[in-house]
């Protein structure tokens, strides 16, 4: 069985990065922090809750993923530079499968420094799913 625990979070595409940092900081009084997959400012950060989870990842536009060929210097307004959302999920074994038996594409990903693997995939409307299972 699937189960999804909880939204872990959602990815921003900017070509500010440190600028969108400081918006949720100044704004609404979150901590950045650097992303454990690129300590480099400029290019990722990691937006905190009151209780510390990262619950927005930001990206420089040209962070592609290993399976992505380009990426727009300048994504589209609005909506448009939500990259994607993140579940965190249980059963990577039972998901993957799942997802095998009905068809659907998907892509894996192993992010060893956070004990985490991953599945992709697009849900009907184009918008790309991140699952992710912690120590599994």
């Amino acid at each position: 069985m699937v189960l999804v625990d909880a939204i872990d979070h959602v990815n921003i595409r900017t070509p500010d990065v440190i600028g969108t940092g400081r918006f949720f900081a100044e704004a609404l009084a979150m901590t950045v922090t650097p992303s454990p997959g690129d300590p480099d400012p400029t290019k990722a950060a990691w937006v905190c809750d009151a209780d510390g989870r990262a619950v927005v990842h930001l990206a420089a536009c040209e962070i592609l993923y290993p399976w992505e060929e380009s990426a727009s210097p300048v994504p589209p307004g609005g909506s448009g530079r939500l990259h994607h959302v993140a579940f965190r999920c249980t059963g990577y074994a039972t998901t993957a499968e799942r997802l095998r038996e009905r068809g659907l594409t998907f892509r894996s990903n192993e992010v060893p420094q956070a004990g985490l693997r991953q599945l992709f995939l697009e849900e009907p409307n184009g918008i790309l799913l991140e699952l992710n299972f912690f120590g599994e």
